[in-house]
């Protein structure tokens, strides 16, 4: 049986940064990768404010990450894309969640928004936002973990991605089951990432 870990990291090196790198290309297309990957993921990682999850298994490999910037600091960069962007400091910005393809519905997107939810609380945080793609089932998937979440508007071209992408706030509270009941670990076992 696999385990997971999903931790918060602070501090780049070069190792997980080429991780964090490869899993960047494998995970979205072309016109979604950063051209300067590497520099992205140090940046990320050196910064303080931000909370980067990563999740590994057993043997250390890494999986999957998360990144989580306060939205005051990212929200000008934003509204060239979403008008309607606003400064919140009591907010974080989901803004990058990666999971290995070979790993998708083995809910370890799930882990990484449990482990983000956690550590947001731990520094009174209790607000998320994000932009989530559609195509993939993605924002459907955060709509039915998250307790409180909203919808508020859709992007047809968000980032110049040619995809359209829902912006969507939430509490930090994750539902325990769906509306059938079933536990939410059963209930979200086919979703993306």
């Amino acid at each position: 049986m696999n385990t997971f870990t999903a931790r918060a990291v602070t501090g780049a090196s070069p190792d997980l940064v080429a991780a964090l790198t490869e899993i960047h290309r494998k995970s979205f297309p072309p016109n979604m990768q950063f051209a300067d990957a590497p520099r992205y993921f140090e940046e990320a990682l050196d910064d303080e404010g931000n909370l980067n999850i990563l999740l590994q298994d057993q043997t250390g490999t890494v999986l999957g990450y998360l990144l989580a910037i306060p939205q005051s600091l990212v929200f000008e960069e934003l509204r060239q894309w979403d008008p309607e962007m606003q400064d919140d400091p009591e907010r974080l910005y989901l803004e990058m969640i990666q999971v290995l393809p070979e790993q998708r519905g083995s809910k370890l997107g799930l882990r990484l928004i449990q482990r983000v939810c956690a550590e947001a609380e731990k520094r009174n945080i209790f607000n998320l936002s994000m932009h989530a793609r559609t195509t993939t089932g993605w924002s459907e998937y955060l709509r039915r973990i998250f307790a409180e979440v909203r919808f508020l508007r859709q992007l047809e071209n968000w980032y110049g991605f040619c995809e359209p992408f829902d912006y969507l706030e939430a509490t930090t509270t994750l539902r325990t089951t769906v509306n059938t009941g079933e536990s939410l670990l059963a209930a979200t076992a086919g979703a993306v990432a």
